[in-house]
């Protein structure tokens, strides 16, 4: 039985599966690995187009009835997240504000604590800083790499969207980033995939140096010792599992966006 799996070029998502893709981990199944942005699978989670797919908070609200969350692979931040950058202090409300994508979990945590920018411009995420730097946009709403790099560029931090959820949520961690499994997959599919991938993830924690070596394959930057830093702030004990906290921190996710009529109500199916 072939499995698809599509996963970011992200670092720590390649990281999580260094163990199964490079064959030290012995797998129920024949997975075949697809690696595309997160925003480009956020859509194409709207065809099921595969199986298992990575999926940021927000998008899983629009399909909840074709995938099921799972515990395992699951990014979140602990003390960090979405950050909003500029050159200089600016006026949100009347700006241009660049974000990574209308599906990502960063645009949802913008619309609970952000003000209405002038517009959205949606961006490929990389380009971001890159676009504030020019003057393409007033400001930008960072995720992945780039939020160890802006201040290399000459940009500040202007709102931190990680410290607000931790304020309003008592402490909870940032829900941003999952693996989903189509829903149609039987159960003892689903099993056994959270098998293997657990027990990928345990690999990469124990041969960190192999499995960063791995995850440059895909990275955007040649500094390893910068994927080191970005992987260990997202590669954590809720990776492996994220138990009630992570429960706890969804639910208060998607009531909020519910409140704010981002979403229809929805109890997320948590595998």
């Amino acid at each position: 039985m072939k499995i698809t799996i599509a996963h970011t070029p992200d670092p720590d998502d390649s990281f999580m599966f260094y163990g199964m893709f490079e064959g030290f981990v012995k797998t129920h199944y024949d997975y075949e690995q697809v690696v595309e942005d997160i925003e480009s699978l956020n859509k194409k989670s709207v065809e099921s187009v595969y199986d298992i797919t990575a999926i940021s908070a927000n998008a899983y609200s629009s399909v909840h009835n074709k995938y099921n969350l799972l515990s395992a692979g699951a990014s979140f931040g602990i003390s960090t997240g979405p950050i909003v950058v500029a050159k200089r202090e600016v006026n949100l409300k009347t700006s241009s504000l660049g974000i990574p994508g209308f599906g990502t979990s960063a645009y949802f945590l913008y619309r609970f604590f952000g003000p209405d920018p002038l517009k959205f411009v949606e961006c490929r995420f990389d380009l971001i800083p890159d676009m504030v730097v020019k003057g393409e946009i007033d400001a930008g709403l960072l995720i992945h790499d780039e939020q160890l790099t802006f201040q290399k560029k000459g940009l500040l931090k202007v709102l931190d969207l990680g410290d607000l959820w931790r304020k309003f949520s008592g402490n909870l961690p940032v829900p941003l980033g999952f693996n989903a499994a189509r829903s149609t997959l039987q159960d003892d599919v689903v099993k056994n995939f959270l098998d293997d991938f657990r027990r990928s993830i345990k690999y990469g924690f124990q041969h960190e140096d192999d499995a960063l070596k791995y995850s440059m394959k895909f990275a955007r930057y040649s500094d390893i010792e910068l994927e080191r830093k970005f992987v260990r702030l997202y590669v954590n004990d809720l990776t492996y599992d994220f138990g009630e906290p992570g429960k706890k921190a969804l639910e208060l996710y998607y009531r909020k966006a519910h409140d704010l009529g981002l979403t229809g109500p929805f109890t997320p199916v948590i595998l």
